[in-house]
This record gives structure tokens, C-alpha cells and sequence, in this order.
């Protein structure tokens, strides 16, 4: 019971900081700030994080995305393949919007939020490098720069979310789904041999 308090007490503390750091940056959100959004004692906060910074860094462990999942999911079909790996992008990415957001702000600050979503960017493209890599193995696509196509894919995505980021849905013509489903077709029609 205690732990389960004690978890229910960082939760309100890191949804604060989230809030606070979207609207006022790091340098303009203070502990004091962070304690009362949460409903505690600011020294509920140093007890549990120590300072501001600890707080960023439970924050960036609890990121996560979820592309293993696309591992274990793999029909080798190509446009199924695919079509599932844009979904996961975008639900990871929007997962952590949040994350992503605040650490774009100020990456020198939030340097190790920066490294974090670098290092799982990073990740994502290897999954998708070694896919491609595969397929062509296979002979379903092109003999081609398969480290490359993995960032033309993921840029494809990052900049739909960026976009969706800083500008809302007004300013997009396609749902994620039909951005998804086009950027599918297109994409596949330059590495298939079929």
C-alpha cells in the first residue's frame, strides 16, 4: 500500500513537471511551482527526486516505444509490413509527445531526454534497416542503400508528427491514416521489384 502511494505520489509529481515544463520551459518552472500543480509539499518533491533534474530523468525512463513489437509481427509482405511499422512510429511517437516537445525545446538542458529519443530513433532505424535488409535477401525490393531507405521512412514520419506537432490538425490535408496509406503506396512503388 505504501509503494502503491509512493508511485501514485511520483505520478502526480512527473505529470506537473510534464505540464509545467510545456508551458514555461525548465528555466522558468520551479520546484516550489512543480508541488503545488502536484497537490504536495515541495519537499515530497526533493524527497522523491532529489531536484528538478532527477525529475527529468525519471521522466525520460519512462519513455518508451514500442517497435519490438514489430519483430514479432513481420509477414514479409511489404505493405503489410510497413503499414504496421508506420502505425507503431506514430503511436510512439505520439505516446511521447510530451517527451519529444520538451526536449526539442532546449536540448542542451535536456540533454539526456535528447540522447534518449536519439538512441531509440536510432534503434528504430537499425529494425528497419536489418527488415530491409532482409527483403532484399528474399528478393522482394530493390538491391539498395537499405540504411538509407530506413531514413527516408522514418523521416517521412517524423516529419508528419513534427508537423502535426507544431501546427495541429488544421494545417494537415491527410489523418494519419490516409498519410499512412499513401506514403505506403508511394514508398513501396520505389524499392518492390514487383
Amino acid at each position: 500500500m505504501i509503494n502503491m502511494k509512493k508511485d501514485e505520489t511520483k505520478k502526480k509529481i512527473t505529470k506537473a513537471t510534464i505540464e509545467l515544463l510545456k508551458e514555461k520551459g525548465y528555466k522558468g518552472t520551479t520546484t516550489r511551482e512543480i508541488a503545488e500543480q502536484a497537490g504536495v509539499n515541495e519537499l515530497t518533491v526533493f524527497r522523491h527526486f532529489g531536484n528538478k533534474e532527477g525529475i527529468i530523468q525519471a521522466i525520460v525512463k519512462t519513455t518508451s516505444f514500442s517497435l519490438e513489437i514489430f519483430d514479432k509481427s513481420i509477414e514479409w509482405e511489404l505493405e503489410k509490413d510497413l503499414t504496421n511499422f508506420g502505425y507503431l512510429l506514430l503511436k510512439d511517437f505520439d505516446n511521447n509527445r510530451d517527451m519529444i516537445s520538451i526536449a526539442l525545446k532546449d536540448p542542451l538542458i535536456f540533454s539526456q531526454a535528447h540522447e534518449e529519443i536519439l538512441k531509440k530513433i536510432n534503434d528504430t532505424k537499425e529494425i528497419l534497416k536489418e527488415y530491409f535488409e532482409e527483403m532484399q535477401k528474399k528478393g522482394y525490393i530493390k538491391e539498395l542503400d537499405c540504411c538509407t531507405q530506413a531514413e527516408i521512412f522514418l523521416s517521412t514520419y517524423w516529419g508528419y508528427f513534427m508537423y502535426k506537432l507544431n501546427f495541429g490538425d488544421k494545417a494537415l490535408h491527410a489523418d494519419y491514416q490516409n498519410m499512412i496509406k499513401n506514403s505506403i503506396k508511394t514508398f513501396i512503388k520505389g524499392i518492390s521489384l514487383h
